[in-house]
C-alpha cells in the first residue's frame, strides 16, 4: 500500500549564500501517512528554480506514537 499525502507546503523567502550573494530560497515540506500509522516528513530546500540535484533533502520518519505526540502538541499549542 502506498503512503497517503497529509500535507504539502510550498514557501519562498529571501536568503543569502555563504558568500553573501542575495537570492530567493524555496522550500517544500511534505508529510505522508503510512499504512502502519507512521508519518514520513520530507523537507526540500534550494534556490528558486534550482535543479533537484542542487537542493538539500531531509527526511524524518515518525513512529505512530511520535506522530500522535506531534499532532497532540500542534493541536494544543497556544494561539
Amino acid at each position: 500500500m502506498m503512503s497517503r499525502p497529509l500535507l504539502e507546503i510550498h514557501s519562498s523567502w529571501p536568503g543569502t549564500t555563504i558568500d553573501g550573494e542575495l537570492g530567493i530560497v524555496s522550500g517544500v515540506l511534505q508529510a505522508s501517512g503510512e499504512p502502519d500509522g507512521s508519518v514520513c516528513i520530507n523537507l526540500i530546500v534550494g534556490a528558486t528554480g534550482a535543479a533537484p540535484e542542487e537542493c538539500d533533502y531531509v527526511e524524518f520518519v515518525l513512529s505512530p506514537e511520535q506522530a500522535d505526540a506531534l499532532a497532540h502538541a500542534l493541536w494544543t499549542r497556544r494561539k
